[in-house]
This record gives C-alpha cells, structure tokens and sequence, in this order.
C-alpha cells in the first residue's frame, strides 16, 4: 500500500506539468493515473501550475482636474494613490474588560427553597480568545471557569452568601466585579 501511494505521489509530481491527465480502476480495484491514455481511462484536466495571474488593473483614486494637460491626465490615470495602512480592530489591544453584577442586586433576599440563585453579567465587550470568567462564591471558586455570562447555583445553603465573578487571561486576572451580597431564605421542615 506505501509503495503505490509514493508511486502515486511521485507520478502526479511528474504529471504537474502535464495539462492532462488520464486515471482507470483496474480489476483489482486499484486506481491508476498516467500521462498516456488507456482502455476505459476517463481524463482529468489540470490547472497549470505555471502560469501566474494576471496583474490586477487599479483605476486612479486622484480627482481629475478638467484643466489639466491630456498628457497629465494620462499620467495621473496610470499613477495610484495608496494609503497608509489602518491598524485593522484584531490587530489593536483589546479594551480593558469590565464586569457588572446585572442581576441579582446587592443586599436582595431570594426565597427558593430548592437553594437557587441565578446570577447574570454584564461587560463592556466579549470575551478574547483564552479569556475565562470564575464564579466566586463566599470568597471561593465555585465550579469551573466558562465564557458564558450566567450561572444557575443549585442547592445552596440558607443565609448570606457574597457573589463575584473574576475574568481570568492566561492564569492572570484581568478583572473583578465588585462583590455583592444576597439573602437566601428556604423553608425548614420541623
């Protein structure tokens, strides 16, 4: 099986420079590809790889001026003004992220007796490639970091609890929201 697929390489690498070329299956089922046709070969027709492109027409981007000599005119047309290349938006630093507690608010009382809070972020721009956010809960990680803006805690324990979330670049913080605190309140069963 190596041998034929070097010989394929090696044939096809000849027949670059070929415009033509002709491929069959034989009765064991193997495909062949030559330079010269055979019985039952279909031909397949290649690019050349030789030939370049041709060279881009650019009209003038420089106003005309009616008053202008026809030999300037004609000059001024074959000329093309460039312009200094703009730093594209991937190419700049991106904006120093910030993160904000949309919900829930400060000093809220939540009442789920199944211990459940559902927090949403904003920030100023999406996340960069390599960037993560990090649930903290009560000054801990809690779960794994993720790009996604909202988290559901389930089954947490009746009291005050802190919520902030930290953005993290390469193992490196890159920004915090401020902490908020929250009141779970759930029902116990005496």
């Amino acid at each position: 099986m190596i041998k034929r697929l070097s010989l394929l390489c090696v044939l096809l690498s000849s027949l670059a420079h070929a415009q033509t070329v002709y491929t069959w299956v034989d009765a064991d089922g193997v495909l062949h590809f030559s330079d010269t046709p055979g019985s039952g070969a279909k031909s397949i027709t290649l690019a050349d790889l030789d030939a370049s492109a041709p060279a881009p027409h650019v009209e003038s981007t420089q106003k005309m001026d009616a008053a202008q000599p026809s030999t300037t005119q004609a000059s001024s047309a074959k000329e093309t003004a460039v312009e200094p290349a703009q730093p594209s938006s991937s190419d700049q630093a991106p904006a120093e992220l910030q993160l904000s507690m949309a919900s829930p608010a400060n000093d809220t009382t939540i009442r789920s007796n199944r211990g459940l809070i559902f927090i949403r972020m904003e920030s100023n721009r999406k996340l960069e490639v390599g960037e993560q956010l990090q649930l903290i809960l009560n000054g801990h990680r809690y779960g794994a970091p993720q790009t996604g803006l909202t988290w559901q805690l389930k089954n947490i324990d009746r009291g005050t609890h802190t919520l902030a979330v930290q953005a993290y670049r390469n193992g490196k913080i890159i920004a915090s929201s401020s902490p908020i605190s929250v009141h779970l309140h759930r029902t116990s069963i005496k």
